[in-house]
């Protein structure tokens, strides 16, 4: 009996074994995984070719050549191994599973790759790697509350500060402002050195002073979700806070629900600018250039009450010449230039509304338009000392300089101002009419000097 059970134990271990490899090809077999470790892809799938031919049994053959596949982004040659693979081995496993779900994803089906990754987790629920993927997959696809719940199985099998951080700007994501700040101060008892951890903090640290405010608006946003006066209140304070990526999805929020409304283009502007995503910042129709810092009190009050007015009247050019005067003079003529267009859509006639709009234009570069709007200006009010005053800019830009002596005159006569008086004084020095200079620049001082006094 002992000799039966010692010969029955030298068989299963003999079975056990697989094949005996060569010298050769244990040595092929070191070389592609060097190779795999060097990220030398092209190499390893070569080798990897010729060790599934001798070693079509094993699961790591297959595993390793469709790692070399996959590395060199060939989903076509990965597909063909993974089918092949099925054929050689029926028995499905969970490393056969992450990788299926590896080139679901490579191939763009993300919601094959969850599945096989899913599958992968249920044979085996602690795989740390398939669950990273999992979270990551839910991060690209913002789906918060999922990524928050993965990132929580992850950490109950491997605490580490990486996946802290990972959760906790899912959670600021989802607004949950303390489970998020437990879970930066966790990452910094596990590894405060750490680049991430250092900046995370800092971002809830910046973002601290602002939170009761921002709270504040949640919870009446949770009573009226569709506010788009809230969403760009909180988005103003995501950027005063230094977090543009909480701006910018309450600013697109508050657009969405208020395509008349300006703020929230302001505020999206400015928090992709942050981001460094520039283009997509003029394609708002945001000048890059802009700066929330460079945005006063005065002009955050007035533009929110514009915005809040014009809900209630889209139709009122005066509220959009308005609105087109305010944005010129923050720099933004794309935007301004849209206000008085529609401002002449709602009134042909609005003398502000071409005025505004060939200010716009000549920002813009587009300088005989501004120019035929300036005339139009002047043409339907003939006492508007503004429109005259920039006519005669527009006229000096174009060298016409006794044009624009008429036009800045024009101005004065009916409201002396100092830029007026200095810009043609201008125009007389250029045309050698020094006494006539001479007198404006008398009558600039005086001018000066009155307004000192008073």
């Amino acid at each position: 009996m002992l000799r039966f059970l010692s010969l029955l134990l030298l068989l299963i271990a003999i079975a056990g074994c697989g094949p005996t490899l060569t010298s050769e090809q244990q040595a092929l077999r070191n070389q592609m995984r060097q190779a795999l470790e060097a990220h030398s892809y092209e190499d390893a799938a070569g080798m990897g070719q010729q060790i599934v031919a001798f070693l079509p049994k094993e699961n790591d053959a297959w595993d390793d050549l469709m790692q070399a596949q996959l590395g060199l982004k060939d989903t076509a040659a990965a597909s063909q191994t993974l089918q092949q693979w099925k054929r050689a081995i029926t028995e499905e496993t969970p490393r056969r599973l992450e990788l299926a779900g590896d080139l679901a994803l490579a191939e763009q089906d993300s919601a094959r790759a969850l599945e096989s990754w899913n599958k992968s987790l249920a044979a085996k629920p602690t795989r740390l790697r398939v669950l990273r993927k999992i979270a990551q997959l839910h991060h690209d696809a913002k789906q918060w509350a999922e990524e928050d719940e993965i990132l929580s199985r992850l950490i109950e099998v491997d605490d580490r500060a990486s996946a802290r951080v990972q959760r906790a700007l899912a959670r600021r994501r989802l607004h949950r402002w303390p489970d998020a700040v437990e879970d930066i101060r966790r990452a910094q008892e596990l590894q405060p050195a750490a680049a991430k951890t250092r900046e995370a903090a800092d971002l809830f640290e910046r973002i601290d002073k602002f939170l009761p405010a921002i709270q504040d608006l949640s919870g009446r946003l949770a009573i009226t979700p569709a506010d788009d006066q809230l969403l760009t209140d909180r988005a103003l304070l995501f950027l005063r806070s230094g977090d543009p990526e909480m701006a910018l999805v309450d600013s697109e929020a508050a657009y969405k629900l208020a395509t008349w409304a300006v703020r929230p283009r302001l505020f999206a502007g400015l928090a992709l600018v942050q981001l460094d995503r520039k283009e997509e910042a003029r394609a708002l129709g945001v000048n890059p250039q802009i700066k929330l810092d460079g945005l006063t009190p005065e002009f955050l009050e007035t533009i929110s009450r514009l915005d809040a007015e014009m809900s209630l009247e889209r139709t009122n050019a005066e509220l959009f010449v308005t609105r087109a005067w305010q944005l010129n003079d923050i720099g933004q003529p794309a935007l301004a230039l849209q206000d008085a267009e529609n401002a002449v859509r709602f009134d042909v006639d609005s003398a502000g509304a071409h005025a505004e709009m060939a200010y716009a234009l000549a920002k813009l570069d587009r300088n005989d338009e501004a120019f035929a709007q300036i005339q139009r200006a002047t043409e339907i009010d003939a006492n508007f000392s503004t429109a005259w005053h920039y006519r005669g800019e527009l006229e000096m830009s174009r060298g016409n300089l006794e044009n624009a002596i008429e036009s800045l005159s024009r101005a004065l006569a009916i409201n002396q101002t100092p830029a007026a008086l200095q810009k043609r004084e201008e125009c007389y020095v250029k045309l050698g009419q020094l006494d006539k200079a001479k007198a404006d620049r008398a009558a600039l001082e005086a001018l000066r000097s009155a307004g000192t006094t008073q």
